[in-house]
């Protein structure tokens, strides 16, 4: 299906931006965990904190410091934080409407100037963000482009404290939501509900450090990364950035939340000297432009 004007294209993502929502009857089995979850209390945030500085005692001995200071994150706010994970899980994604516009309008941007290349996400969850980005090939004459689907299918990878104890502690809190584990059945069974499951949608199950380097991927013409961690984040620029056609855009989701992934954007950058103005989606994403 070819949606053929902006009012009808628009329209459409509109009823696709409802579904990843978690609009009524578009994800029975996550609805029926939600409802069988209670929330998560600063109380068992404390808890969590306190085996957290048990667990990572000898990291954080020589820094003198507790696992919440660390974590830069104090019980109440780590509550709403992993309840905002949890009792969103009739949704597809965790994206707020201020993120799933940034998605539509680089979309249509690469696809209008005809940027070279495939969309891909490092990071998919319940996969709602490339059901919209497939969504947008529909919507605005994608042709010829594919969406790469890439995550662990197993829940967030746990990093190594001794290189970075701050993504370290929050993988052992996230514990409480899961990990964000989503397999890759229901992600291809929300693409098919969608009416998106086809040979465009590309999937790439696994840890990205196995992944990504030998990706069948020709040429990128939209990034969009939510690995969190400084690992996660650092492994999709090594193994993407270089594949982005000049014009191509990099999302980064986690830049602005207090894991590693800023460190590895920063860093990343700065090695390969990159002055590209990076745009705040958000008070949590960044966004910048591969020049021409």
């Amino acid at each position: 299906m070819l949606v053929a004007d902006d009012e009808r294209a628009y329209a459409y993502l509109a009823m696709i931006r409802r579904y990843i929502g978690g609009a009524a009857d578009t994800n029975d089995l996550a609805q029926t965990a939600s409802a069988q979850t209670a929330p998560i209390t600063a109380d068992d945030c404390a808890e969590r904190l306190a085996d957290a500085d048990q667990v990572f005692a000898e990291w954080l001995a020589p820094l003198h410091r507790t696992a919440a200071e660390v974590a830069g994150i104090e019980p109440a706010r780590m509550a709403d934080a992993l309840n905002h994970m949890h009792h969103e899980s009739r949704r597809l994604t965790m994206c707020d409407d201020v993120l799933l516009d940034n998605v539509v309008e680089l979309a249509r941007v690469v696809i209008d100037e005809r940027v070279p290349g495939d969309f891909i996400e490092t990071g998919v969850w319940r996969g709602g963000v490339t059901i919209l980005m497939r969504a947008a090939l529909t919507a605005f004459g994608g042709f010829g482009r594919n969406v790469w689907v890439a995550d662990s299918f197993a829940g967030l990878p746990a990093p190594n404290p001794a290189t970075d104890l701050r993504d370290a502690i929050w993988h052992h809190l996230m514990r409480a939501v899961g990990l964000l584990r989503s397999d890759l059945a229901t992600v291809r069974e929300a693409f098919a509900r969608a009416g998106l499951l086809d040979r465009r949608v590309r999937f790439l199950p696994g840890w990205f450090a196995d992944t990504l380097p030998d990706a069948p991927i020709e040429r990128l013409a939209l990034m969009r990364l939510d690995g969190d961690w400084y690992d996660s984040t650092r492994d999709a620029l090594d193994a993407l950035y270089p594949r982005l056609s000049p014009g191509g855009f990099v999302i980064v989701d986690d830049y602005g939340l207090p894991t590693g992934c800023a460190r590895a954007v920063d860093e990343y950058r700065a090695v390969h000297r990159i002055d590209a103005p990076l745009t705040r989606v958000n008070t949590q994403a960044v966004y910048w432009r591969k020049p021409w």
